[in-house]
């Protein structure tokens, strides 16, 4: 967070990136925006030991690297930072597969920011335990309770067993998760014995809650929940349903709503032809507004792809009801979230068809009780090949939360005529 500030003071690019990318994952991310310097924990940087040649300055944030900042000599001019100017790159995935930077500025951050603090009324005696990482929508979430003048309280890394030491701990009365890690605290050897009585609300995005872990935190926890729905594209969080909006756990029939547009923001369903749909009748959710980015970084081709007349294009498929709240019914996108993470299947069978003894692949996500959902990978490949084979291919190669739980050895791929992989067939 304090590396963020920096930079942004400077009027320098803050590239956050997902800690259990690859090692050819990362080196291409930072190709392709042309870092310059790479700022993490001293483990973290030495398994990155041959990074692009554009890189020339390498920063351990956990060792005592500051201290020369008080032998300067004469201070550092700092340039003016409009809010147009960008401050950030943060990276999602196309539906390529290929990782994409969302370009981001300073008013981008701010308006979904001042939106927040409207609708959630954040306060400065609220002490939040973050439990996700810092490098999608959950840097806006703390930075907004910051300027709140909450306390945030940082995660190395989550289990069960941390996050329950933390609210304990801290007496925290927040908590920043995603549905799988309120199922794995819930089910946690002594969350039934931890003082969880400081508690008020849990925040949970990324993924839809299921409804038995809802009813079963209700019960034990006592708490508000608040729902929260974004995207990086549109600056983060846009979306949030608060705690006298969700309903009683034995009053749900489906899919808890996503919630209310924040102030300043805008939210419709379009249909096929872009016209806003009825309230009630399912169509494309797009958004506008000045937290919504200003394209991706060095691709205008594929912004042009997401956006239409100032909206952006979020591929989620719902409705608004009634009373103004969006519902989301479906993906249009064959997006995989596992644990609150996207994982795009066609990156993943991109990894599997660079293996030599790979012919063919295809990848679909299949129900999983513990994260949501999980990569079912189909696979077309030589006589011989093992399942041990590919998975150390993909240990080499993706990211952990991408990698396929599983493999199914078939004949071929079901493709239609125009070479589109059938997944609906595969589904079946």
């Amino acid at each position: 967070m304090e590396s963020y500030f920096a930079l942004a003071r400077l009027g320098a690019l803050f590239v956050p990136l997902n800690h259990s990318l690859a090692v050819p994952e990362v080196a291409g991310i930072i190709e392709r925006v042309g870092a310059v310097a790479v700022l993490g924990e001293s483990a973290l940087l030495d398994r990155h030991t041959s990074l692009p040649a554009s890189v020339r300055i390498r920063v351990p944030l956990d060792k005592p690297v500051f201290e020369a900042l008080g032998t300067v000599d004469e201070p550092v001019e700092l340039p003016e930072v409009a809010d147009t100017d960008p401050v950030a790159i943060l990276h999602t995935s196309a539906t390529t597969g290929q990782a994409k930077g969302v370009t981001v500025d300073g008013g981008s951050f701010r308006a979904i920011a001042l939106g927040w603090l409207v609708l959630a009324r954040p306060t400065d005696d609220i002490v939040m335990v973050n439990c996700c990482p810092l490098y999608h929508g959950s840097m806006v979430v703390s930075l907004t309770y910051m300027a709140a003048g909450a306390t945030i309280v940082l995660m190395p890394g989550f289990t069960p067993q941390r996050a329950l030491a933390a609210v304990e701990e801290n007496r925290a009365t927040h908590m920043w998760m995603v549905p799988q890690m309120v199922r794995f605290m819930l089910q946690a050897k002594g969350s039934r014995s931890t003082d969880l009585g400081s508690l008020r609300e849990i925040l949970y995005g990324a993924a839809p809650m299921p409804l038995d872990v809802y009813a079963e935190a209700v019960e034990r926890l006592g708490c508000g929940f608040r729902q929260v729905y974004g995207m990086t594209e549109v600056g983060g969080p846009f979306v949030t349903l608060g705690p006298d909006e969700h309903p009683e756990p034995g009053d749900v029939a489906a899919r808890i709503p996503c919630g209310r547009v924040v102030p300043g923001m805008s939210a419709r369903a379009v249909g096929q032809d872009g016209q806003e749909v009825p309230r009630g009748e399912i169509g494309e959710i797009v958004v506008r507004g000045p937290g919504v980015m200003q394209g991706y970084w060095n691709d205008p081709e594929a912004t042009e792809e997401v956006t239409a007349d100032g909206w952006v294009l979020t591929g989620d498929l719902g409705f608004v009801d009634e009373s103004g709240r969006i519902h989301l019914v479906d993906r249009s996108k064959d997006v995989i979230i596992r644990a609150g993470q996207n994982v795009y299947p066609s990156e993943i069978e991109r990894a599997l068809t660079a293996h030599p003894d790979v012919r063919d692949a295809a990848v679909v996500g299949v129900p999983d009780e513990d994260y949501g959902e999980v990569p079912l990978a189909y696979v077309v490949v030589e006589e011989g090949t093992t399942t041990a084979t590919l998975l150390a291919h993909v240990r080499e190669n993706l990211a952990p939360y991408k990698r396929p739980r599983s493999f199914e050895f078939i004949e071929r791929v079901p493709r239609n005529p125009a070479g589109k992989i059938l997944k609906k067939a595969l589904r079946t």
